[in-house]
């Protein structure tokens, strides 16, 4: 896993880091033998916002329409998740690899944080079924 702290704009931005996050896996998986069964797996992100004392959402590729439409609302980033693994597999650290993008990381303890990224990269790792 890799993690690093983005400021984002607008909602270009936000896919932006996004798609960065998941080509930054894939680079990943294509320089590293390590990750060699990953090779030609799918790959997918998953951004985290929130607003205020509504529910953390959770979106994927799959849902950015939706994404982009919150953000314009002024729903704020959290943390961005690009991910490569292989469809239907349970996620776990041998599996799969992962890009984090963290927007304010002082807004969250890394308690937290880790916690909203596991969960993050669950999400994306169910948009790789479609």
């Amino acid at each position: 896993m890799h993690s690093v702290a983005i400021e984002t704009r607008n909602a270009s931005d936000v896919i932006g880091e996004a798609e960065r996050c998941r080509r930054e896996a894939i680079e990943m998986v294509r320089k590293d033998p390590k990750w060699s069964e990953l090779l030609n797996q799918p790959s997918s992100w998953c951004v985290v916002i929130e607003k205020g004392l509504r529910p953390r959402a959770f979106h994927t590729m799959l849902e950015q329409d939706q994404l982009l439409e919150k953000i314009e609302r002024g729903y704020r980033v959290v943390l961005t998740v690009g991910l490569v693994g292989a469809p239907g597999m349970a996620l776990m650290k041998a599996n799969h690899v992962a890009v984090i993008s963290i927007a304010e990381p002082r807004k969250h303890n890394s308690d937290k944080l880790s916690e909203i990224s596991i969960r993050a990269r669950v999400s994306a790792a169910s948009a790789l079924h479609f």
